[in-house]
């Protein structure tokens, strides 16, 4: 197993166009070991710096199987807008999983209009130790209360989620085989083994990770050596590289004015804790598929990875950095995008 010590002290983590700024943290991940040599860019000889930087990133493993059924009453669920009050939203509504499993618009809209936050990817969030800009759930389970309540989303209740499945013929039979009574725990599961299915593996990047060097270009690997020297994967680590920490917006700043005033009034962790040591702490999000997740941070007022990577630069480290190392994190950070999840075409084409 390899030590992946997430950093332990202040702030160097880049967070190239999500968001959140690295602070501190204690969090100690695990991992299986995915060629340990051959990582390095083009030298055999790999410093143990570099080592030890990759072993804080791992490939998007292949999901584990479940059963097609059980997955079927998910991806119903999933795309029903009757689970919300006016009939009109469903979890697809602001997770569209034709496209990157997220939206295009800044923020999400649902039954109270439009909402304060952009729409996270849903696509590999099982990863995920955090869930929501805020953190406020650990779970994929948890996390569903949250969209379900809120007035601004999808303004229901599992009472009358269960009400209605319960009265539905076709769920009826979807549950039936298989081979579950309908009950909010059964629709609950359903609806996480359905997400639990939605990995991306196998993109370029998780590639060169296994050992095949050419399947990133000269300049994405420049990109990942940057992104290791700047310490962004400090913070961005693991399978999802990203999305187990909760860290700061904001450490360095180009103007006289408070961070709220230059990006909005969002202060993060603290709307839910109402705690002021959680004022602009933001949870650390995924990069796996960024290049296709714009508009970018919390806020969704980022519309490219250059102009993302420019903020984080001025208001992280407190620099401005060359246009060729601009250059070479958008092309790492492409080589973050990989292939739809497999299950939606099968699904698609039932």
């Amino acid at each position: 197993m390899i030590d992946t010590r997430v950093a332990t002290t202040v702030a160097v983590a880049s967070l190239l166009g999500l968001g959140v700024i690295a602070l501190t943290t204690t969090d100690m991940l695990s991992h299986d070991a995915h060629h340990d040599h051959e990582h390095g860019h083009g030298d055999t000889h790999a410093s143990a710096e570099q080592l030890d930087n990759q072993a804080l990133v791992v490939p998007v493993p292949v999901p584990e199987q479940a059963e097609m059924a059980l997955i079927k009453v998910g991806w119903e669920l999933f795309n029903d807008p009757n689970l919300s009050s006016n009939n009109a939203v469903s979890c697809a509504s602001c997770h569209n999983l034709s496209t990157n499993g997220a939206e295009i618009t800044p923020v999400s809209h649902g039954v109270g209009g439009a909402g304060d936050r952009n729409s996270l990817t849903v696509f590999n969030a099982s990863l995920n130790y955090r869930f929501f800009w805020d953190g406020r759930s650990n779970t994929l389970t948890k996390q569903l209360d949250g969209p379900i309540h809120a007035p601004a989303e999808m303004d229901s209740s599992w009472e009358d989620i269960h009400r209605y499945v319960e009265a539905s013929t076709r769920y009826q039979g979807l549950f039936n085989a298989a081979g579950l009574e309908i009950s909010d725990f059964n629709i609950k599961h359903a609806l996480v083994t359905f997400q639990e299915q939605l990995l991306t593996p196998n993109s370029p990047f998780d590639r060169y990770l296994k050992g095949e060097m050419n399947a990133m270009n000269d300049k994405a690997k420049a990109g990942w050596e940057d992104f290791q020297s700047l310490g962004c994967v400090n913070c961005h680590q693991g399978e999802n590289i990203g999305g187990s920490i909760m860290q700061r917006f904001g450490y360095y700043q180009a103007t006289d004015k408070p961070l709220s005033e230059i990006r909005d009034h969002d202060t993060g962790r603290h709307k839910f804790t109402n705690k002021e040591v959680d004022k602009y702490i933001f949870r650390v999000a995924s990069l796996r598929n960024v290049a296709d997740t714009a508009p970018y941070f919390h806020d969704g007022q980022t519309q490219t990875l250059e102009e993302a990577i420019n903020i984080m630069a001025n208001i992280q480290l407190g620099r401005e950095l060359e246009p060729q190392t601009v250059d070479n994190l958008v092309a790492f950070l492409h080589a973050l995008s990989a292939p739809r999840p497999a299950i939606l075409e099968v699904l698609e084409n039932e």
